[in-house]
């Protein structure tokens, strides 16, 4: 296995040359549609996805690595990893203070395309951003930096009822079942109301929820907070 080269304050840092599996992109949604513009508003550069949760940041940043990005990728889900982890999956073991100099040399020395994903704030983001290269960003908000793209709730172009169908499909019994139920309750809410109408503990209906989140078939408006989006809510209210 070939060598990355790394400099922090202390000299040279050897570690592994190929990307991590944790770290490596994942495949994105089988069906995508409807999101032609942001496709071609992302650019060479910094990229920021802004939206809320749930609406299809992450699908939208993953279908353009897939398409139309190149080189090597690296994905950081900044909501599950710190940078410290990311290193050290590289076999790179260094100082917490040195550790952003070190991932900008890393990302910038293998000419990395990459996915920050879920950021928090700009603080979080700018001390990873390396000199050069293709940085895609999502965020729940703007972060001042870099080119923006909104991504909002996906327009009924007549190509979204049959994708909803597809991945209502897919989903496994429980998150079908509380996908069918959840769309009767009016506006926003919360685990409590879901687990009451499913009938099961709150903590499994949490993560099914959680399930719905991630194939942008719910969104989430806050903690524990949830909202279909009112296409969606029709879809559902149609599967028995």
């Amino acid at each position: 296995m070939r060598d990355v080269l790394a400099a922090d304050a202390t000299g040279v840092i050897r570690g592994r040359w190929d990307v991590p599996p944790l770290f490596r992109p994942p495949t994105p949604p089988r069906h995508f549609v409807g999101r032609d513009a942001e496709l071609r508003a992302i650019r060479a550069g910094i990229t920021v996805l802004t939206g809320a949760a749930g609406v299809g940041k992450t699908a939208l940043a993953l279908k353009w690595l897939r398409e139309r990005g190149s080189g090597v990728q690296l994905y950081v889900d900044l909501a599950a990893h710190g940078i410290g982890r990311v290193l050290r999956a590289f076999g790179l073991n260094v100082a917490p203070d040195d550790e952003s100099a070190v991932f900008r040399s890393l990302v910038a020395r293998r000419q990395f395309t990459l996915l920050l994903d879920n950021a928090s704030s700009a603080a979080q983001v700018r001390p990873l951003l390396p000199p050069s290269g293709t940085v895609l960003v999502t965020s729940r908000t703007r972060l001042g930096i870099g080119h923006v793209t909104d991504v909002g709730p996906l327009p009924d172009d007549g190509r979204l009822w049959p994708l909803l169908d597809l991945s209502y499909g897919e989903l496994p019994e429980r998150q079908a079942r509380l996908y069918r139920l959840c769309a009767w309750q009016p506006g926003v809410f919360g685990v409590p109301e879901a687990a009451s109408v499913a009938e099961e503990p709150a903590c499994e209906v949490e993560d099914a929820l959680d399930d719905l989140v991630e194939k942008s078939l719910l969104t989430e408006v806050g903690d524990d907070a949830f909202r279909f989006h009112d296409l969606v809510r029709a879809h559902a209210r149609t599967k028995r």
